[in-house]
C-alpha cells in the first residue's frame, strides 16, 4: 500500500518535470514552409509566407518592412497549416528551423527598432521562436529576435509606416529617455527624463512605450507625464513619421536626407550640404564618434545647449572638412 502511494506521488512528478517537446513544431515548420533563395519562409496565411531578409529579396515581394526586413511573399501552393499568434506568451520556448531545434528562453525585449529581443542561445536567420503549441512568439535574426506585435503589426498594416518623437528609450530606474534628436522640431523631451504615463496609461518598461510610439499614427498628439529633476511634468507630443532605426541606420540626420552606415561612412551623395558617399564623419561639436550610437549619444546633449548650430567634421579622400546643421 505503501509503494503504491508512493508511485502514485511520482507519476505526476514525472510527468510534470518531461521535457517540452518541439518536434511538431519542427515537423509544422516543414510542411508550412519553403525556400527563398537559401533562406526559409514560413506559412503565415494559406496563400502567403513570410522571411527575414538585410537587403530587399529579389523576389516578388508584395511587402516589406525596410527598418526590420520582414518580406510577405504570395506562396505558389495553398497551405494547410499556418503559424499563428500567442496571445500571451508560453514559459517553454524553441527556436525552431525545418532541420533544428534550439531551446533557450529570452534574456531581454524588444526596445524599439534599434534593440531587438536577445535569446539565451545563438540563434540561426529565420528560426520561429515558439512554445509547444506552435503558435510564433518572435523570428530570429543575426541581431536578435523581432517580437510578435512588431511581425503582426507588419502582417495587419496596409503599408509599412511608424512614427517617432525623437526620443529612444532605456529601463533605468523606470522608462528613461537615453537619447533625444536635437533636430526634431517641437520636441518636449530633455535627456534622462523618465516617462510615467503615457495618454493616461502607465509606462511599464521601454519597450512597451518604444512599441507604442511606433505604432502610433503620423500626426497622432501623445500626452504624457513625466518627470524631470524630481518635478513632475506633463508635455505634448505630435508623431512624425519615423526615418531611420533598425535596418535604416539611425544617426539623427536623415531629416537632413543624410545617412550613415554602422561604420559612419556616407551611404549617398547630398548635393545640398556638399557631402558626398564615402565621406567619414570623425567628430560631433568636436567629440570623436566611432559608432551611430556614439553620434545619436554626443547629438542628445546638444538639446539643452544654447548651441544654434551642430559642427561636424568629415574626412574626405586625405583631407578634413567641417559642415554645419542647424537646430530648429
Amino acid at each position: 500500500m505503501l509503494f503504491r502511494c508512493i508511485l502514485s506521488l511520482l507519476v505526476p512528478l514525472a510527468l510534470f518535470s518531461a521535457p517540452v517537446d518541439f518536434k511538431s513544431c519542427q515537423l509544422k515548420y516543414q510542411v508550412s514552409s519553403f525556400k527563398i533563395g537559401t533562406t526559409q519562409a514560413f506559412a503565415v496565411d494559406n496563400e502567403y509566407v513570410l522571411f527575414y531578409s538585410e537587403e530587399e529579396p529579389a523576389c516578388n515581394v508584395i511587402k516589406r518592412d525596410p527598418f526590420l526586413g520582414l518580406n510577405l511573399v504570395r506562396s505558389p501552393k495553398p497551405f494547410k497549416h499556418v503559424f499563428k499568434f500567442y496571445n500571451k506568451s508560453p514559459k517553454a520556448l524553441a527556436a525552431v528551423l525545418p532541420d533544428e531545434i534550439t531551446e533557450g528562453k529570452i534574456l531581454t525585449r524588444q526596445i524599439g527598432l534599434n534593440r531587438l529581443a536577445q535569446f539565451s542561445e545563438p540563434l540561426k536567420e529565420n528560426a520561429i521562436i515558439t512554445g509547444s503549441c506552435c503558435g510564433i512568439v518572435g523570428l530570429a535574426t543575426p541581431k536578435g529576435i523581432i517580437e510578435k506585435a512588431y511581425i503582426r503589426h507588419f502582417l495587419e498594416s496596409e503599408t509599412v509606416r511608424y512614427s517617432d518623437i525623437g526620443i529612444r528609450l532605456c529601463d533605468k530606474e523606470g522608462v528613461r529617455v537615453a537619447e533625444v534628436n536635437p533636430f526634431f522640431e517641437n520636441s518636449p523631451f530633455l535627456p534622462d527624463d523618465i516617462i510615467i504615463e503615457m495618454n493616461g496609461e502607465k509606462a511599464l518598461t521601454a519597450a512597451q512605450v518604444s512599441r507604442e510610439i511606433l505604432f502610433s499614427t503620423p500626426g497622432t498628439l501623445l500626452r504624457f507625464v513625466i518627470e524631470r529633476e524630481k518635478k513632475k511634468m506633463r508635455l505634448e507630443a505630435s508623431m512624425q513619421e519615423c526615418l531611420s532605426g533598425g535596418l535604416v541606420p539611425d544617426s539623427f540626420f536623415n531629416l537632413f536626407g543624410l545617412e550613415l552606415g554602422e561604420g559612419l561612412e556616407v551611404k549617398e551623395d547630398n548635393p545640398k550640404y556638399e557631402i558626398k558617399k564615402g565621406d567619414r564623419l570623425l567628430q560631433v561639436m568636436g567629440t570623436n564618434v566611432s559608432t551611430l550610437e556614439d553620434v545619436r549619444r554626443r547629438l542628445s546633449q546638444e538639446k539643452m545647449s544654447t548651441n544654434k548650430t551642430i559642427v561636424l567634421l568629415f574626412k574626405r579622400s586625405g583631407f578634413d572638412f567641417f559642415i554645419h546643421f542647424p537646430k530648429p
